[in-house]
């Protein structure tokens, strides 16, 4: 019975080593971050998430591949991981990358690579014009705050400015960012993404700045502590459920022309999905 085990055992170590190329999640290392390799590129697929990975790095190569991209959902969900180290063949990296990733503290990139760079933590697109992922544990600060039986009561709260320049807020770079309170926008934005700022609870103030043209669908879905809105004239577009779920908003202020905007379905706050007959909507 020993032998025919560890026959066995052989065989299926010698068909790992014949089979495990091209194509196939391999193993990096002790870091277990899971790589495929197709057509001479490496692609991440999956970054480890266990207790005392605090910092994982995605290298410049394996197995002489550069690697060029991070997949959608290869490092969502992050329970443990405090900061991503990002090399320098990086090209391409998915929209749900690294969504959810609550103790995510900051994003590092080599600074050779052409494509992303961070900058005080977060991630941009090289050129600056994209802001990509917020790591979501990023300078939160405990406050205390009276309660609505005016205790007090101890929240986590994030202030943050976007920097000159960008243009777009990115598909769910703020994705359940739930202890973001304010946040100021450049005015050279121009474009809020799908779920750009999805079930940030905590948000109260933010002001969009002239010169945005579109509020993507979801773009504020969830954003619950969200209390009233300006919508520049610039606007020529919002998204389907743009502020669905967003039950504390109850005046928006449309600077934009009704004929010169096109509305997507339920875009206006609801109570899960229902009409809220507080909303006030002011067409100027």
């Amino acid at each position: 019975m020993k032998k025919k085990t560890a026959l066995f055992l052989a065989i299926l170590i010698a068909v790992s080593v014949l089979f495990g190329g091209c194509g196939e999640e391999l193993g990096l290392g002790n870091s277990e971050v899971k790589i495929k390799v197709e057509d001479g590129k490496a692609v991440v697929t999956e970054l480890p998430n266990k207790s005392g990975i605090t910092e994982i790095t995605i290298p410049d190569v394996y197995e002489d591949a550069p690697i060029t991209e991070i997949a959608d959902f290869a490092g969502c969900n992050l329970e443990n991981a405090e900061k991503i180290n990002i090399g320098k063949n990086v090209e391409k990296i998915g929209v749900w990358a690294f969504e959810n990733d609550q103790n995510l503290k900051e994003f590092s990139v080599d600074p050779e690579n052409k494509y992303f760079c961070s900058v005080d933590g977060v991630l941009f697109t090289k050129n600056m014009k994209e802001l990509l992922f917020y790591p979501l544990a990023k300078g939160v600060q405990t406050v205390e705050i009276k309660n609505a039986d005016g205790k007090p009561e101890k929240v986590k709260r994030i202030t943050y400015s976007v920097p000159d320049g960008v243009e777009k807020i990115r598909t769910k770079a703020f994705y359940k960012c739930g202890s973001l309170y304010s946040i100021t926008l450049p005015e050279t934005l121009k474009s809020i993404e799908e779920k750009a700022f999805f079930r940030c609870s905590s948000l109260e103030e933010i002001n969009l700045p002239d010169g945005v043209t579109n509020i993507d669908m979801d773009a504020f879905g969830y954003c619950t502590a969200l209390k009233s809105i300006t919508v520049p004239k610039s606007v020529s577009s919002i998204g389907d459920y743009a502020f669905y779920n967003c039950t504390s908003l109850h005046s928006i202020t449309m600077k934009c022309k009704k004929d010169s905007v096109s509305l997507g379905q339920k875009w206006q706050p609801t109570d899960n999905g229902i009409e809220i007959k507080e909303v006030n909507i002011l067409w100027e």
